[in-house]
């Protein structure tokens, strides 16, 4: 792994991709959260066997906190799901 300061993939800003990140479709959006939640969760297991403490317990404590928001954005997903009109969202990219 290799960190870095902007998602190589993305030509757009930060604020652009925090914004395009939060138009998805609040299922899209709960499924995002929940694999960036898996992967700070890998990273802290790996700092734990590496011998760094301190920062796995940061990391597994991001990775429970950013499945509860998933949680929550899936279950506004449930409360606004009635109302989106699947054609309409099938046709969204």
């Amino acid at each position: 792994m290799k960190h870095t300061n902007t998602v190589t993939r993305y030509p757009g800003t930060a604020s652009e991709l925090a914004n395009e990140i939060g138009d998805l479709y609040y299922d899209a959006l709960a499924n995002h959260l929940y694999l960036l939640a898996q992967k700070m969760a890998s990273d802290s297991a790996a700092d734990a066997s590496r011998g760094r403490g301190k920062l796995a317990a940061e990391l597994v404590a991001c990775s429970q906190h950013l499945a509860q928001a998933a949680q929550h954005i899936d279950t506004a997903w449930r409360i606004c799901e009635p109302f989106v009109d699947p054609v309409r969202k099938a046709a969204k990219p």
